[in-house]
């Protein structure tokens, strides 16, 4: 009995450990292309992915061309149901989907599509259990030509508000835009009719946050008409849709190819923008930063995000919880001109100090990783979603991984994590350097987060699949574990010592259940 409950137990914590260090797939569906992932986080840790689904041979998943598809997990990464189909209108594409979580956990999508003319803003509303809370209905009430870049913001109550572009026709020039918004109650009611953003033509690209008092900040790209270069701009809003400020300019460098403002706001509307730009070349484009109070007032000049600079940095997505720590995540070129990129992150203190240095996110580095999106959580932990081509067999797929990642704590290298690495943990308890050899999260401090990661391993052997299959058929099942039991406590040459320390015992059943029903080809 007592052997019994020591494999279970070990199952159950090995089986824990191995999913929280490993990527997950959104999608279930797979064929063909899954694209424009956006992610929401409600204070429980549950989160929503959304994504855009299509497949070009018109075997689209929801019958006609692109549909939004929804999959909900909780804090765990544990699926909550299947996906599901958002939109209720399938003719035409349906585009570019974006998601806003309350604290009750009900949630908002929105998106643009075929509409009365060209495209059109819509959304739905959907309560915590993913059952939604009434049909799609559209956004804009301008309808002439085209409504596009739509995106959402919600804060704790369930007040939201969306903006998108606008195409603007009819004695202008065409492609001219402007910035428009509408704000809703908790019940999906709006609060007014839709009203314009920016008091020039050409802007493109809007993006909003929420403070919990239902304050909004909006972020635009503008083309400056008379420098022949690009700006990133910011207006704040009151809750009431009053405007509380003038649009400010948020890049002070001139620009020739900025663009995709991103904006992430705590509760007490203190706001960080990012966005991706050079002053002379697309082919150089950096991911820069500024942040903000909530009365608009800049808290730093904008700053460089990417310290690595060969190839292009671009796509920015930013999340801040209420404790002002924010992430950054971008996707990068893996060489210059390989048209291959892969995800990458930078984490920030209150300070928009830089907590460690800039890292990549995703494990499957093979052919493209790209366009990101991120959610934190209160305790500084985060999610990053994007999409990767043909890692699911199929063109495009949703994947997404739990941060910070955390470094093996082997210190010892002896292939266990036991009290002889804790005590090297001990010896450099709060220091601040760099490198510190037990800086698990990779933030140059060991404090009360790197102990929490340390007891995660704690007695997890870091032995090799390949190392535990006793048997030597390519998996570890029940014929491993009676070779082991088999020589349990004996000494010699023994199938079971898997450690190579000469004895059958515990640190070898550890190894063995660590990779418990894992394939090791």
């Amino acid at each position: 009995m007592v052997k019994r409950t020591l494999f279970t137990y070990l199952v159950i914590t090995s089986a824990l450990s191995v999913a929280a260090f490993a990527e997950f797939q959104a999608n279930t569906y797979t064929p063909q292309d899954q694209d424009s992932a956006a992610i929401a986080i409600d204070p429980n840790g549950n989160f929503i992915v959304v994504w855009e689904s299509y497949d070009q041979k018109g075997l689209s998943q929801d019958a006609n061309s692109n549909g939004i598809y929804c999959q909900r997990f909780d804090a765990n990464d544990t699926p909550l149901g299947s996906e599901f189909l958002i939109n209720t209108t399938t003719f035409g594409d349906q585009t570019e989907p974006e998601v806003a979580v309350d604290q009750a956990g009900d949630f908002v999508v929105a998106w643009y599509g075929p509409g009365p003319d060209r495209e059109d803003v819509f959304a739905r509303l959907f309560d915590a259990n993913g059952q939604a809370k009434g049909p799609e209905f559209r956004v804009n009430t301008t309808t002439f030509s085209r409504q596009l870049n739509s995106n959402v913001a919600m804060n704790a109550s369930g007040k939201f508000v969306i903006v998108w572009q606008s195409e603007i026709l009819g004695g202008h020039p065409q492609d001219a835009w402007e910035i428009h918004a509408r704000r809703y109650e908790p019940n999906g009611q709006p609060n007014g009719n839709e009203f314009w953003i920016n008091e020039l033509l050409q802007c493109r690209y809007p993006d909003v946050a929420m403070d919990g008092a239902g304050n909004f900040t909006i972020v635009w790209m503008q083309d400056d008409i008379y420098h022949s270069y690009n700006l990133i701009m910011a207006r704040l809003y009151n809750a009431n849709g009053t405007a509380k400020t003038n649009p400010l300019e948020v890049s002070t460098t001139e620009f020739y190819t900025v663009s995709k403002p991103s904006i992430a706001a705590d509760g007490s509307g203190h706001f960080v923008v990012a966005w991706y730009a050079h002053p002379n070349s697309a082919s150089l484009n950096d991911i820069y930063a500024r942040r903000y109070k909530f009365d608009g007032t800049a808290l730093s000049d904008e700053f460089r995000v990417n310290t690595t600079l060969a190839g292009v940095q671009q796509d920015p997505k930013v999340a801040m919880n209420n404790n002002r720590e924010f992430i950054i995540v971008w996707n990068s070129e893996t060489e210059p001109d390989s048209n291959e990129r892969n995800i990458f992150a930078q984490r920030y203190d209150a300070l928009y100090m830089p907590i460690g240095d800039e890292f990549g996110v995703n494990t499957y580095v093979v052919a493209d990783q790209k366009y990101p999106d991120v959610a934190m959580k209160a305790d500084g932990s985060f999610v990053t979603v994007w999409q990767s081509y043909d890692q699911d067999g199929s063109e495009d797929g949703i994947f997404g991984e739990f941060g910070p990642k955390i470094g093996s704590a082997d210190f010892t290298c002896d292939e266990l994590v036991n009290f002889c690495d804790f005590c090297i943990l001990a010896k450099e308890w709060l220091e601040q350097a760099e490198p510190l050899e037990t800086d698990l999260i990779d933030d140059n401090i060991i404090d009360g987060r790197d102990l929490a990661a340390f007891i995660e391993q704690w007695l997890t052997p870091r032995l090799s699949c390949g190392s535990a299959d006793i048997y030597s058929d390519g998996k570890i099942d029940f014929k491993d574990y009676a070779l082991w039991s088999q020589g349990w406590l004996k000494e010699g040459p023994l199938d079971g010592d898997i450690t190579g320390n000469g004895t059958v015992d515990g640190v070898d059943l550890r190894a063995l259940i660590f990779h418990w029903a894992s394939d090791c080809e």
